[in-house]
């Protein structure tokens, strides 16, 4: 550590003794010289602003500002105060210092070792703590996910590389250079993808899985994004200094405690703007809540990688590919069981054919991949659209409920991703009853009941899963399950997109083939013929899933529901389509001669949608 053993400080030269406490312990002190740091615990509190100053190089100009003593900490209802706070730009405190006088030991110093951690637990900037008698010195960190605390070696001191660089500001020549709004630059079609860059970093430095280190990379997209917007709706003759950035920053700490805080802002932003909108918004989208989880020196080195570059602004298929390149790598690492794969989706979207009217439903999103490929499809296919139509298409027409609350933040970024449509993603489970969605019910009326309200869904829900005992609880609740003890998943998933689709409505849907085929699944089949017209059938092949971590052979059906029972009654052709070569192995090596767009293509022209 560099800190240096205590050393007594004359009491005509403390620091701040405009503090009422200060300028008490100094008059104390100056009364009765033979009293000590073990006697005045001020002596301890004056040595360590010193070594603030002198050893750790924090700019003698902060003390007052931004090196502050007594600073008010709320920890639940009741209001403490703080030895020392070392804040950053913002006036967030970064670092706390406790201290006590040399005569405190043993469980009074375990005691006041509790208390610094209740105040970096109450502060969501402050990640690192100092507490010291003097004699004895301990060096905290507060760990994020989990909440818990663990010792380090020291203290940053204020010195990082990036001081002394002038800050990022909104660029108005690149602005008018790129036709863009933020004044950054885009991200580069070239020289390495800095998302997968970035979650490198976080898997290097701090340890994570791919999967986790994904999560934690939505968190900053997400924050950068928001102050992406900050910067592009200011005036151009206003100077907007972006807050995404580790330039003129000391340390990583000071960096790490700025984005925190402006992602925390970010979350409290979307809550007030579509909780407004949106009834439940709090409890069925609010997974941003979710603190970012990262250590200081991870994150400020995110923050480094993409800081200079605009998210905004890039293309959507640059940003698109980028992010579905770090989350191919964290499905790998073991998320399969919420992704399905490109080549499907492709296939299933280009079938389904949406249109900017449609609304569309995926109730088990997982990555909510078939929702942004949809939005790619209507931006390509329909290139001049009103941009009032096109807005509405991606605020309210895209939907989606998965119960992971990670798959959603993935999600969520997806959609942020490809210009917003975010807000539609819930996280709940799609099997409860209907009143538990009345933002779905109220889309096309606030005084709506009916749930048949979709004009497209496209879902994989999860199949080969073992019912748990709250989804034999649901089984009462739908035809298919009646007097039956234990079902697949995957036979309610049909049911509920059959609730959720309006008469005439199109379902795609990834079906494992023992639904198909096997003789104790035939009231499925019956059921469903009942209700639905089958359109098409595509079987896929057997490595499909295989390099997600399933082997199970299914199928994409294609249906449509029946408006009257006189559609029960009509003649109409159903197309098939073997798929041989999805275009990979099993192992997820490509191979040539993919038979993708020969399928599309003919299911395109054999499948007859009837018209609504």
């Amino acid at each position: 550590m560099k800190l240096r053993p205590f050393y007594t400080i004359p009491p005509t030269n403390w620091l701040l003794i405009s503090n009422g406490d200060i300028a008490t312990a100094q008059v104390k002190a100056l009364s009765d010289p033979t009293k000590t740091e073990y006697q005045i615990e001020e002596y301890v509190r004056q040595w360590i602003l010193q070594e603030l100053i002198e050893t750790y190089r924090y700019p003698a100009s902060w003390l007052g500002e931004r090196i502050v003593v007594e600073e008010i900490v709320q920890v639940a209802s009741s209001e403490k105060e703080s030895d020392i706070s070392i804040k950053n730009d913002r006036g967030r405190t970064y670092i706390y210092v406790e201290t006590k006088s040399a005569s405190v030991t043993g469980s009074e110093f375990e005691k006041a070792e509790r208390q610094l951690e209740t105040y970096l637990s109450a502060t969501h900037t402050a990640t690192l703590g100092l507490l010291t008698n003097g004699l004895t010195t301990k060096f905290i960190r507060k760990k994020v996910n989990p909440n818990d605390f663990e010792y380090i070696a020291d203290i940053p001191d204020y010195g990082g590389a990036d001081r002394g660089r002038a800050k990022l500001v909104r660029d108005i020549e690149i602005v008018r250079a790129t036709k863009g709004k933020v004044g950054l630059k885009p991200l580069p079609r070239r020289n390495g993808n800095l998302l997968f860059e970035a979650h490198s970093t976080m898997r290097d430095i701090d340890g994570l899985h791919d999967d986790n280190a994904l999560d934690e990379l939505c968190k900053i997209i997400y924050a950068k994004i928001y102050d992406e917007r900050l910067a592009s709706i200011a005036k151009e003759q206003d100077l907007y200094e972006f807050r995404f950035q580790a330039f003129g920053k000391g340390n990583a700490s000071e960096v790490a405690s700025e984005i925190r805080d402006l992602y925390k802002e970010a979350c409290e932003y979307d809550m007030r703007v579509y909780a407004q909108r949106i009834p439940g918004y709090d409890r069925s989208r609010g997974v941003f809540r979710e603190a970012i989880g990262l250590s200081d020196i991870a994150l400020a080195r995110v923050v480094e990688i993409l800081q200079e570059y605009s998210i905004i602004d890039s293309g959507v298929d640059i940003k698109s590919a980028t992010f579905q390149k770090v989350l191919g790598r964290a499905i790998r690492a073991g998320m399969g069981q919420f992704f399905t794969p490109d080549e499907v989706v492709h296939i299933a979207v280009e079938i389904m054919q949406p249109s900017p009217k449609d609304l569309i439903l995926d109730p088990f999103c997982g990555s909510g991949h078939f929702l942004s490929k949809s939005l790619e499809y209507i931006q390509r296919e329909y290139p001049d659209i009103d941009e009032y139509i096109m807005h509405q298409f991606k605020m309210f027409h895209l939907h989606g409920i998965e119960k992971s609350s990670r798959m959603v933040r993935i999600a969520m970024t997806d959609m942020l991703m490809h210009e917003d449509g975010h807000s539609n993603i819930r996280n709940t489970d799609a099997l409860l009853t209907f009143d538990n969605y009345p933002d779905i019910l109220g889309i096309t009326d606030d005084a709506n009941t009916d749930p048949a309200i979709f004009d497209s869904i496209m879902t994989n829900p999860p199949f080969g899963s073992l019912m748990r005992e709250e989804a034999r609880k649901m089984l009462g609740r739908f035809e298919l399950g009646k007097k039956k003890r234990s079902l697949p998943l995957e036979v309610l998933a049909i049911e509920r997109c059959y609730q959720f689709l309006k008469p005439g409505g199109k379902l795609a849907i990834i079906l494992p083939d023992g639904n198909l085929g096997n003789a104790n699944v035939q009231f499925v089949r019956d059921w469903l013929l009942e209700t639905m017209m089958l359109k098409g059938v595509i079987s896929l092949p057997t490595e499909t899933f295989a390099p997600f971590g399933t082997a199970t052979k299914t199928s994409l059906c294609l249906f449509q529901k029946m408006r009257t029972p006189m559609d029960k009654q009509r003649n109409y052709d159903i197309a098939f389509y073997l798929i041989e070569n999805i275009g990979y192995d099993a192992t997820g090596r490509e191979r040539a001669d993919s038979e993708i767009q020969d399928c599309v293509d003919f299911m395109k022209t054999s499948l007859q949608w009837e018209v609504v």
